[in-house]
């Protein structure tokens, strides 16, 4: 019975050491992301309310962002300035100026900040006015890969939120605001354009479907509460046949068949839960893309085909 026991032990201890360095591997050949510095071209005379340190606050959210996301490494900015600080000694940026190749790096994201500030909006209806407050952020989003210099995504974000309202009449006023609109409205661009980043090199898909209680739920989809908050709203779709130009060779991407809508009921910390809205039920393996709303992403068409990148 001892030998039993001892056999069983070791067994148990050879499966956690397997386990733990299956982790290692793994999170071994996550791709590594290099975020460059963030630029800005924003004019302040546009907005009542602006912030010049807008562009290393939003880089800080960013990157945060890109952590929570447990797909990829970050590389230290420090580190990667020292990289392309490196390239840039050594002559090794094309005539564009991006980046042809950086050994340590898989991706590199650059970004330029368009708009920036707060905007008041106000409807004069005789004696009464009544005054909006609403945040804008907008970026030009790149996603280039490191190894050979090719642009795998390009994006332009928009983002606006209310984030105050009143009423005036006669000299007397009264409203609410949010305590940092500035900051929320950046916060609420970073997921986005994390979502954006993750997308092009690993999209979300339907991981399985599994009744539970309903006809119509739950379909599980790869991407947590990093990307997805309950209320989001996912068209899923079956990629068909590949579009090629034959005068260039250029992949052009596929034929899309829609199965449906459905919206996140529950977004966990690695992945979330989301009941069927309309169309079918979603299978294994199909991509569910963002339904964007009038104040979310602008989208820029860009090449959308599979990337290359260490595999998780």
């Amino acid at each position: 019975m001892e030998r039993i026991n001892r056999l069983g032990r070791s067994c148990i201890v050879a499966s956690a050491l397997v386990l733990l360095l299956a982790s290692r591997v793994v999170a071994a050949d996550l791709p590594i992301i290099g975020i460059t510095e963030i630029t800005s071209g924003v004019d302040s005379k546009n907005y009542y309310q602006y912030k010049d340190s807008k562009s290393g606050n939003f880089q800080t959210m960013l990157e945060t962002q890109m952590v929570k996301v447990g797909r990829f490494k970050i590389m230290e900015r420090n580190r990667l300035d020292e990289i392309l600080g490196e390239q840039v000694l050594q002559g090794e940026f094309s005539d564009a100026g991006t980046v042809v190749k950086v050994g340590a790096v898989d991706y590199l994201v650059y970004g330029s900040i368009t708009k920036f500030g707060s905007k008041k909006k106000e409807i004069s209806t005789g004696k009464f006015a009544t005054v909006k407050v609403v945040a804008e952020f907008g970026i030009d989003l790149r996603v280039v890969d490191a190894t050979n210099g090719e642009i795998v995504k390009a994006e332009t974000i928009d983002v606006s939120m209310q984030t105050g309202s009143g009423m005036a009449t006669k000299g007397i006023s009264t409203g609410d605001s949010a305590a940092d609109p500035l900051a929320d409205v950046q916060r609420k661009a970073a997921k986005q354009v994390a979502a954006a980043i993750a997308e092009s090199i690993f999209p979300i898909e339907v991981i399985t479907f599994r009744e539970d209680g309903s006809d119509k739920c739950c379909a599980y989809i790869n991407y947590g509460e990093a990307l997805l908050t309950q209320g989001d709203r996912l068209k899923i779709v079956q990629p068909g046949e590949s579009l090629i130009d034959e005068a260039t060779g250029l992949d052009l991407g596929s034929t899309e068949k829609t199965i449906g809508i459905v919206e996140v009921t529950e977004s966990l910390e690695k992945f979330s839960k989301a009941m069927v809205v309309s169309g079918d039920i979603p299978e294994k393996g199909q991509i569910a893309r963002i339904v964007k709303d009038k104040t979310g992403t602008k989208n820029v068409p860009s090449q959308q085909r599979k990337k290359k990148g260490r595999k998780i």
